[in-house]
């Protein structure tokens, strides 16, 4: 699904208006039907082998050096990959735990509801002051792993902060970036579809005060 994506992002200018929002409603219900994958970068370093340990065990076959590895729970899905180090130009390894977000359930967009409605921005505040009223917002960063938590978990039947909510929150307290947030929040927001639910309610409420045509099967004259 991400190759597609990058696929209509590279072919967007050469498109038409019509056939841009064609795709990127493709590329949304994609997303709804499928559900997203993301990971975070872990704290820990994967330890590189050095010139002497595979000289070693080169050398010596029989009882080689082995690099003790980082112990993760065994319900993680952890890999290693490469990224660019921040302070010299050449590529790392890292630990990176990834995470994939199902369509969400009913039962959890309500309780992203129940955690959104808590949340007050006031945007007249915010555009007469964005920088000092920006910093007040921090005061949801918990809230806001939380909302990152429940999203991943999708138990439709929670209704409130258990164990594993709770965890997970922490770990992404301690984990997250603002930028992988602001990329996770809009893939949440997505996949709650409020188009699609609103777009039901509304022919839930059709049908509601659509009044049934009377005397549709005339009845035949003797």
């Amino acid at each position: 699904m991400e190759r597609n994506i990058e696929k209509i992002a590279n072919t967007k200018n050469e498109l038409s208006r019509e056939e841009k929002l064609q795709l990127e409603q493709q590329a949304i219900h994609a997303l709804l039907d499928l559900g997203a994958k993301f990971s975070v970068q872990l704290k820990e370093k994967p330890q590189q082998v050095n010139s002497f340990v595979a000289f070693y065990n080169k050398s010596i076959k029989k009882k080689p050096l082995t690099i003790k590895k980082h112990k993760f729970p065994k319900d993680w899905d952890v890999t290693i990959e490469e990224k660019p180090h921040a302070n010299i130009s050449k590529m790392e390894k890292v630990y990176m735990r990834n995470f994939y977000i199902q369509p969400l359930y009913l039962g959890t967009i309500d309780y992203l509801r129940k955690l959104y409605i808590s949340i007050e921005f006031e945007e007249g505040k915010f555009n007469e002051s964005p920088l000092s009223e920006s910093k007040k917002y921090f005061k949801y960063i918990g809230l806001m792993a939380e909302i990152a938590a429940v999203a991943v978990i999708n138990n439709s039947s929670l209704k409130k902060e258990t164990k594993q909510i709770r965890e997970l929150k922490q770990f992404f307290i301690e984990h997250l970036t603002v930028p992988t947030l602001q990329r996770l929040v809009n893939i949440i927001n997505q996949m709650m579809n409020p188009g699609g639910f609103t777009n039901s309610i509304r022919l839930i409420s059709e049908i509601g005060v659509t009044q049934p045509k009377a005397n549709l099967i005339e009845k035949k004259s003797d």
